[in-house]
């Protein structure tokens, strides 16, 4: 009788399964799976380097329209800079400010094996450092 439930359990989960697989193949991807634009879908928080710094970014999807928002800070300096920008399946394009009104830099980049990498530069290319962050859970 216990195999016989064990074996009902299996064939149960066989169904489960096989219904999921029936489910995603029919309903429509809006992000491949694990893709960074999958990964920003809800708040995140990616940690890494900028530069030679260690910095924090807090990001979340704009309420009313496309598109992130958030802040990121510098380990060890007080300041928060607001992040506002978009992200297209595997690449990032955000600029930042520190007053919400005049854009004072840019960070492009892209996601690769869990690890979003690429350059910050100032808003007129003068400065350039590169970056790499992994993305976490809030």
């Amino acid at each position: 009788m216990l195999a016989l439930s064990g074996l009902t359990v299996c064939l149960h989960a066989q169904q489960v399964v096989a219904g999921a697989a029936v489910t995603a193949a029919t309903t429509p991807a809006v992000a491949a799976p694990g893709s960074l634009q999958e990964a920003l879908s809800k708040p995140a928080v990616l940690r890494g380097t900028l530069g030679d710094e260690r910095v924090q970014l807090s990001v979340k999807p704009k309420a009313d329209e496309d598109g992130l928002e958030g802040k990121y800070f510098v380990f060890g300096q007080s300041a928060q800079i607001l992040l506002a920008g978009e992200v297209d399946q595997n690449d990032l394009m955000m600029e930042e400010s520190h007053n919400g009104k005049d854009v004072s830099g840019q960070w492009e980049g892209s996601f690769k094996d869990g690890l979003l990498s690429g350059t910050w530069s100032t808003l007129d290319g003068s400065v350039t450092k590169p970056f790499s962050l992994k993305v976490g859970a809030p």
